[in-house]
């Protein structure tokens, strides 16, 4: 996106981000900050978030850090408590946390699948209505959640993962349609493969259940891809940033894939 002063959209508003000390939530976060707001980076490793914090600092934004459960609503609340008391009225939202491990649907724990739709389905609506319970006592706002392509079809080692993203598309509905009536938009982005760490892992995962390399797994899915390439988190938040503002005013309720192609409904 450009720089300067045509892009300062969010100019004197606080946005907060969840994962902010992931691939995507970071990138999330500086643009968000890129773009003037202030930005309150929320993440369980509060070492991660601070590497974030850094760079945007380091790029003139104004962020603060703090250390949350999104699964905890009381841990979420007196945290954005904290971030309004630190950085002002909290009027937008970016839910970028996410976990995903690879089972094959025969070896999946029961556990894993708990902790999966608690981390990024539960910790979503968590994340989504204490959020907007602030919007509303200033006067509107929007509210992005990252969910995935996995959420469109079936995943045979990661149905958990599949399952909890496709949950938070129909959340996103639910809470767009709840919540219009007080000027608060609530979308989703839908990525695909991402430059991150944790799609790395995936990866390093899938190579050890189907006997390859991980490189070859990574090779494998960018084949798929019909513009031929690897997303880079810059990309997502890019994406993220549009369905924030005022340019997508009159959109509400959607899950848009960003994904090069991979999916296409």
């Amino acid at each position: 996106m450009g720089k300067g002063k045509a892009m300062k959209d969010f100019e004197g508003r606080t946005a907060v981000v969840t994962g902010a000390g992931g691939g995507i939530g970071r990138a999330c976060a500086r643009s968000l900050a890129e773009r003037g707001a202030r930005v309150a980076l929320l993440d369980i490793s509060a070492d991660s978030a601070s590497l974030t914090a850094e760079a945007i600092g380091g790029a003139g934004g104004t962020t603060a850090v703090y250390a949350v459960d999104v699964t905890d609503p009381d841990a979420v609340e007196e945290a954005l408590g904290r971030v309004e008391r630190d950085l002002g009225p909290l009027t937008l939202a970016v839910g970028a946390h996410g976990i995903v491990r690879n089972h094959p649907f025969l070896e999946l724990p029961a556990a894993d699948w708990d902790a999966t739709l608690a981390v990024n389905l539960k910790g979503m609506f968590v994340l989504l209505q204490k959020a907007a319970r602030r919007a509303v006592a200033h006067g509107g706002g929007a509210m992005v959640a990252v969910s995935s392509v996995a959420g469109r079809g079936p995943r045979a080692t990661c149905a958990d993962y599949a399952a909890s993203k496709a949950g938070v598309i129909s959340l996103v509905r639910s809470a767009a349609l709840a919540l219009a009536e007080h000027g608060i938009r609530v979308n989703a982005v839908c990525p695909g493969v991402v430059d991150t760490e944790m799609t790395r892992a995936i990866h390093r995962q899938k190579a050890e259940i189907d006997g390859i390399t991980p490189q070859e797994s990574f090779a494998r899915q960018a084949a798929k891809i019909p513009l031929g390439r690897i997303e880079a988190p810059e990309e997502i938040a890019d994406v993220v940033s549009f369905l924030l503002s005022a340019q997508s005013s009159y959109v509400t309720g959607q899950a848009l894939n960003a994904c090069g192609g991979l999916e296409m409904n």
